[in-house]
């Protein structure tokens, strides 16, 4: 043991005076090389760099001070505590302290160059860090382990570490790289067994592509071919192999933030319609019907729910497709969409992404116009670059239609392969007759994309189409025009001039009557008679009915039926008119106006120095905390409905004798006549009507305010009456409106302010 204290004394000099600093140093850059915020955390979970989990210190530092501590018991230089009389214990007892240096000092040189390879590993050699960060990757069991997360996205930080360094590439890197997603993805696709929603792959997997998307984006000549294609291309998320796995949304949603993203550059696009029409044509090939027998002798198809399920995710695919078209249509890439109406794989020529016949122009067209077919606003699912913000579906709707229409162009300069092919051919019309209606509707619409689509000389030269659209734009229009009078004709004489349904319009008499005479029955304690002083007052109010075009499908027996067509008018009434301008009538005859809190109402109310013999009080939309309050006068106290958010928790004080009156007014024999009205209530003079707009100056006028194309299809329906809400002349009411925290409505009222009812009349 002579030498032993030197030695260790020696070596722990060596370590934390010389080389600890260096490697301190070393680790403090770990990351920076490859500008990784992850690769830090992960050196700290090696060994001896892992921390002690109740010390919160390294495992290095740790041996480091305990052999340091160590040192004390030499320094002390105590005697033996005891002794045993044997000569070996008592020998290792009286040399303990230099045996448990030299084992600390031993055990921390070994943690020493441990720790060294660790941090020469670190910094070391990319290819030979990245694959022991693999391995460890793969070891992994549970994937919601956050250490597993964080290799993950260290390898990716990897792969733009990669990227950021194309000019001095790695190949060795790369193809580790590539392997390493390849089989990543892989798993995801293997791991797959839900046959309900499609396949999700780790957030941190749609994260990497994206922002790999990104980057090879920002950079102009990126000399890593199969990272940038994968990624592009979007090869890695539908996948490598030929299995035919279902996307899922999420899967279609972060491939639209990919799109996004590479469509500021064209080539980019390029590789992706590569694959998706790869991907379309081989692993979502429609599935043949495959029939057979039934006990009663009928044929029926045995794989019915698997040729609709794969029926319904090729029209997905397609749909994300033909929003793409749009968005190059909106970026004005007008080259890539070139290359994409003629990029085929065969010969003879086969466009997976693109329609093959006039039906799936028309059929494509009506799913993204009609904005009611939708589960969700097209402005969400296919956002565009500046039409970002809420409410710009419409502008997003146009673009999308417009390249269908540039479609429909298309198919006047296709070439025939074989002699069945008739690519202007007349669509074939839906069986529906709601979804021919639609389809008429939406016509216009095409009319007017077709339009201004073939004035677009810019779109037309670069795809071609220049020469076809000069010499066949008339024939273009000339096949709308035809299309309308086949949906017409299919239609038939039968729906479009259906006799209307008495039963049909005697419910929605019936239902109206009801809704119109309740909605009044809410305001009966607020009316009193009409005098002699009512009708000489100057403040009448009016509440009228509605007069407007209603589908004529919803008084017809023989077609589609409308939810609700015998009571959405009359409702709309209720709310819209009666339910609004009664309580709005007080506002108007209101003199006096006071803001109040709930501490302080019932001090106010007294202020007015009111009885309850004399006066009334209306509430409007008061609730139960407010209604509690007002106990004291729950006697004068009446609560009205109101459909204005502006007068809720609002109350109205007056004389009982200076309450409004409520005439209704019988219409004139011109009026009845000419809206051909038939009475259905006596007592509110309420009258309706329901009629085919049969004369041409009739229909004249309806185009002036209404959508031409809704006129044949469509019937005049009023439901009328005329109510005069009255107010006597000089009528005092007073209007208080309790504070709200929430709603700006003034400067509090000093109580002292106001006035009471007799002395204001007085003045």
């Amino acid at each position: 043991m002579k030498y032993i204290i030197e030695i260790c004394v020696a070596i722990d000099i060596a370590i934390l005076g010389i080389a600890y600093p260096i490697i301190v140093d070393k680790i403090s850059n770990i990351g920076d090389k490859y500008n990784s915020n992850y690769l830090s955390e992960l050196f700290n979970k090696e060994y001896p760099q892992r921390r002690l989990k109740y010390l919160d210190i390294s495992t290095f530092k740790f041996t480091l001070y305990f052999n340091i501590f160590l040192f004390i018991f030499l320094i002390l230089d105590r005697p033996p505590l005891f002794k045993t009389n044997i000569s070996i214990i008592d020998n290792f007892i009286g040399n303990s302290a230099e045996i448990l240096i030299l084992l600390s000092t031993t055990i921390l040189t070994i943690q020493f160059f441990i720790w060294l390879d660790k941090v020469m590993l670190f910094n070391g050699k990319p290819t030979t860090l990245l694959k022991k960060i693999i391995a460890k990757y793969n070891k992994f069991i549970n994937d919601d382990d956050i250490q597993k997360k964080y290799h993950l996205k260290t390898i990716n930080e990897f792969s733009f570490f990669a990227l950021n360094n194309s000019n001095n590439p790695d190949k060795h890197l790369q193809e580790t790289l590539v392997d390493f997603y390849y089989f990543e993805f892989k798993k995801s696709r293997t791991n797959y067994n839900n046959e309900i929603q499609g396949l999700e792959y780790p957030n941190e997997l749609y994260e990497f592509v994206y922002d790999l998307c990104s980057s090879v984006v920002r950079k102009d000549n990126v000399q890593i071919p199969v990272l940038e294609h994968r990624a592009v291309s979007s090869w890695w998320i539908l996948g490598e192999s030929f299995d035919e796995i279902p996307i899922s949304e999420k899967t279609y949603n972060w491939l639209w933030r990919n799109i996004i993203t590479i469509s500021k550059k064209e080539k980019y696009i390029r590789s992706h319609w590569s694959t998706a029409h790869q991907y379309l044509s081989h692993r979502l090939r429609p599935i043949m019907e495959d029939y057979e027998w039934n006990a009663q002798e009928e044929l029926i198809t045995k794989n019915k729910d698997e040729v609709e399920k794969r029926r319904k995710e090729r029209l997905v695919f397609l749909e994300f497709h033909y929003a793409l078209g749009g968005l190059l249509l909106h970026k004005k890439l007008y080259k890539t969409i070139d290359y994409i109406l003629n990029y085929t794989q065969s010969v003879p020529p086969s466009y997976e992404l693109l329609p093959e016949t006039m039906t799936d122009i028309f059929y494509w067209f009506e799913e993204f116009r009609n904005e009611f077919k939708r589960d969700k606003p097209v402005d969400i699912k296919f956002y565009f670059p500046e039409l970002d913000n809420y409410g710009n579906s419409g502008k997003i709707t146009y673009r999308i239609s417009c390249y269908i229409v540039l479609l429909f162009i298309r198919q006047f300069s296709r070439d025939k392969h074989r002699t069945y092919q008739n690519f202007t051919s007349p669509p074939e019309l839906p069986e529906n007759v709601l979804e021919l209606n639609n389809w008429y509707d939406g016509l216009s619409y095409f009319e007017k994309c077709l339009e201004d689509v073939t004035q677009n000389h810019e779109l037309l030269s670069e795809t071609n189409f220049s020469s076809i659209v000069k010499t066949k734009k008339t024939e273009m229009f000339d096949f709308v025009y035809k299309l309308k009078e086949k949906i017409i004709e299919k239609i038939g004489a039968e729906k479009l001039n259906a006799p209307l349904s008495k039963e049909k319009i005697k419910d929605f008499n019936d239902k109206t009557k009801v809704i119109i005479n309740n909605a009044f029955k809410s305001y009966d304690n607020i009316f009193i008679p009409i005098d002699k002083n009512s009708k000489k007052s100057d403040l009448k109010l009016t509440v009228a009915g509605i007069n407007t075009l209603f589908s004529k499908s919803a008084f017809t027996d023989k077609d589609i039926p409308n939810l609700n067509f015998d009571t959405v008018l009359a409702s709309q009434i209720s709310n819209g008119n009666i339910k609004r301008y009664i309580p709005n009538s007080f506002l108007i005859a209101r003199t006096r106006r006071y803001l109040l809190n709930s501490d302080n109402i019932l001090s106010g109310i007294e202020k007015l120095k009111i009885n309850i013999n004399d006066y009334t009080i209306v509430g409007v939309n008061i609730n139960d905390d407010l209604s509690n309050k007002l106990n004291k006068y729950k006697t004068i106290l009446t609560n009205i409905p109101s459909t204005q958010n502006q007068i809720r928790k609002t109350l109205f004080i007056l004389k009982t004798k200076d309450l409004p009156s409520i005439e209704h007014k019988d219409l004139t024999e011109e009026e009845k006549e000419k809206f051909d009205l038939k009475l259905i209530d006596e007592k509110l003079k309420l009258y309706t009507s329901v009629v085919e707009l049969e004369s041409e100056e009739l229909k004249e006028k309806w185009k002036e305010i209404t959508n031409p194309r809704d006129i044949e299809v469509n019937v005049r329906v009023t439901i009328a009456f005329l109510s005069l809400i009255i107010w006597k002349k000089d009528v005092d009411v007073v209007q208080i409106n309790i504070e709200n925290r929430y709603k700006e409505q003034g400067i509090p009222t000093d109580i002292n302010e106001i006035t009471p009812f007799e002395d204001n009349n007085s003045r």
